[in-house]
């Protein structure tokens, strides 16, 4: 719950500098079994290209060579351009007169006072000098648990713990006060101990924007070098009590942060640390429930919180305070957070600020824009035939689940059950009354507010909302993201599948697409979504939401052993000599592209005259991507396949698409049966 204003670092939406050269860097066009054709630079004129090589090379080489990568972004491609897309509607939501309901209101005034850069130049850095004032007086670390049980959550410079509401995995109708780790400035615990490329381009980024605005401050170069170096150096003492990001994107991680406490049990947890008082001083009730997600984590923690580490822990409470705050102050600091992002992302060059301010809006006032977007934008008649769509996949998935060989009838039979309470949502929510923003309120420009109290007051009121909500059931009918976001999403605490109106847009979907080429993109994904109810982490979840063992052991061990083939399969490619990826953190992305697209495929063969070229070239095409090498970094690092190879490693498991083309042994798309990881 601490520091709500930390998504104020939205605001950057990330630019950046040019590709880093390293000291022997890599040749990457030495990718295995195929090229790495996601990255910049990699394919040119003279690169061969035959489809049975290398399918998402030869379908797309022609678009990967005239695609540039946009302005102030870090890939381009068809998801990007959809992105593109959203973000330019969204900004002419806010080119016209002021709105006069009340929400909508919200939304623009607070988008002004982005655009007020008079008033955010006037104020300077003093707001976050006045954040930062009693935390440098702090002498003790009894000083410092006051500090943490009496500053406001909104006017707290940061958090070394997270605490609030959280939704109980176990029981997904009710709410648990759950504790978690704070956040380190190089994001994954695995830096600490072996800084890797890319982790040595955000330490630079974020060492250079920390200096610049801790000497602005009012702090000499060697006293802002100082602090950054103490918060570097506690972080590097905390970090190997922490998660890995490698760690958090294993299906067990779900199992491994259910640690559930009483009162007394969490009294004792706690040690010095002034958790429970906090929870009480922010408004939240006494429990007989707790969750601490690290147990080790705060272990460390508490061996740290010591007088003799004071100082660390003040300069970590005030560099990640001064990096969260940098976006939301003057131009000068916004500018600097820009070139931060800038050299994190690899694109190039500055998104124009109402692109920039509008998209932020969209991300702290999420349902107020959302509402405007769908009347907007979005049509009932798309709702309704996606919504028909999702139905018939929904239906075609149970003969998938029915010849599952692997499977006993016991285990069937729970699956057939957690897929017919499977609900649909399309595009945007058919009510508005749970999205409302009663009980807000922030003066405009025109009142002489600032953008930083207007977040303070934003801050404080989702606070409250969370406090208000806690001791209620949780209520499952609430999307919990709004239309205007580009992306898809399975809730396993809800069993709910959900295409979200921004996603289905331009290349992805549109009303006069072709029957291929509507299953091909928008088909396929929710094929894919389907299938998260069933991968990795799905299956840890019953039909009602919680995480539940509905499973025999023998089935559920040979689901394992399935996984871990895929596991083995991924771990055996490389974008390029050197370069390995995860197979431990993509099981559940990769088994729902493999099974996603076996449901359409299955409705395909239920189609007279279909294009299976056709179908499968506008597959490639929802993949095309081109991006920088830090994006490249990312997407290695990310629980989905690179682009290439949600194209290549999904349609080499099927014979629909090798029988399309004649693909045989001895080609490089050919993958024998008996070497298949699809796991339904």
């Amino acid at each position: 719950m601490k520091k709500l204003l930390s998504i104020l670092l939205t605001l950057a939406m990330l630019a950046s500098l040019t590709v880093p050269a390293f000291a022997d860097e890599p040749d990457y066009t030495t990718g295995t079994p195929w090229l790495c054709i996601d990255l910049d630079g990699v394919v040119t004129a003279d690169t061969p290209a035959d489809l049975k090589d290398n399918y998402a090379l030869a379908v797309n080489k022609d678009k990967i060579l005239a695609l540039e990568i946009p302005e102030g972004r870090a890939f381009g491609g068809t998801t990007a351009s959809v992105a593109l897309k959203q973000a330019e509607d969204i900004k002419n939501m806010f080119l016209g007169d002021a709105p006069e309901e009340h929400d909508a209101r919200l939304a623009y005034d607070l988008f002004q006072l982005m655009m007020d850069w008079d008033s955010r130049n006037a104020l300077g850095v003093a707001p976050l000098k006045e954040q930062i004032a009693p935390v440098e007086a702090i002498d003790s670390v009894e000083k410092l648990s006051a500090y943490f049980v009496e500053t406001r959550d909104e006017d707290e410079l940061a958090a070394l713990y997270y605490a609030g509401s959280d939704q109980d995995q176990l029981d997904s109708n009710r709410y648990v006060l759950a504790v978690s780790d704070a956040g380190l400035l190089l994001g994954d615990a695995a830096e600490y101990e072996k800084l890797t490329d890319y982790g040595a381009i955000k330490k630079d980024a974020i060492t250079e924007l920390a200096r610049k605005m801790l000497v602005k401050l009012g702090y000499t170069e060697d006293e802002a070098q100082r602090k950054i170096d103490n918060c570097f150096a506690f972080e590097t003492m905390l970090a190997p009590a922490l998660f890995t990001d490698e760690e958090k994107k294993k299906p067990d991680y779900l199992e491994k942060i259910l640690n559930f406490y009483s009162y007394d049990e969490m009294k004792a947890a706690e040690g010095p640390l002034p958790i429970l008082e906090d929870l009480a001083a922010t408004g939240f009730p006494e429990t007989d429930r707790y969750q601490i997600a690290n147990p080790d984590g705060l272990k460390k923690l508490i061996e740290l919180y010591t007088d003799e580490n004071l100082p660390l822990i003040k300069d970590y409470l005030i560099v990640h305070g001064t990096l969260g705050a940098a976006g939301s102050l003057d131009r000068e600091c916004y500018e600097w957070n820009y070139a931060a992002s800038n050299a994190i992302s690899g694109a190039s060059g500055m998104l124009d600020d109402e692109t920039v301010f509008s998209g932020s809006v969209a991300s702290v006032l999420a349902w107020p824009v959302a509402q405007l977007y769908t009347q907007t934008y979005l049509r009932q008649e798309d709702k309704d035939r996606i919504m028909d769509m999702m139905k018939e996949i929904l239906d075609v998935y149970h003969g998938i689940i029915e010849e599952a060989d692997f499977l006993s009838d016991a285990t069937r039979e729970k699956a057939i059950e957690k897929l017919d309470a499977i609900k649909p949502r399309s595009l945007y929510p058919d009510s508005w009354e749970k999205y409302n923003c009663d009980g807000l309120d922030f003066d405009g420009p025109e009142k002489g507010g600032t953008l930083w109290e207007a977040y303070r007051h934003i801050s404080a009121y989702m606070i409250a909302k969370s406090i208000k909500e806690f001791p209620e059931p949780v209520d499952k009918e609430k999307w919990p993201m709004p239309p205007t976001i580009v992306n898809c999403f399975y809730d396993w605490t809800t069993n709910t599948i959900t295409i979200l109106g921004a996603f289905a847009q331009g290349g992805i979907y549109s009303s006069d697409m072709s029957d291929e080429e509507v299953l091909a993109k928008l088909g396929c994904v929710i094929g894919h979504e389907i299938s998260h109810g069933f991968d990795s982490t799905g299956a840890q979840f019953d039909k009602n939401g919680n995480m539940a063992d509905w499973w025999t052991e023998e089935d559920y061990a040979e689901f394992l052993a399935r996984n871990q083939k895929m596991v083995d399969y991924y771990n055996a490619m490389h974008p390029w000599e050197g370069q390995d990826f995860y197979g431990s953190i993509m099981t559940g992305e990769a088994c729902a592209d493999m099974a996603g697209m076996k449901a359409i495929l299955r409705l395909a063969a239920e189609r007279e005259n279909f294009d299976y070229d056709a179908f499968f070239r506008a597959f490639a095409d929802i993949w095309l991507e081109k991006g920088t090498l830090q994006s490249a970094y990312m997407s290695i690092n990310n629980v989905h396949p690179m682009s290439y190879l949600r194209i290549n490693c999904t349609l080499q498991q099927f014979d629909e698409f090798l029988d399309c083309y004649g693909i045989t042994e001895g080609d490089n798309m050919y993958l024998a049966p008996e070497d298949r990881v699809n796991i339904w």
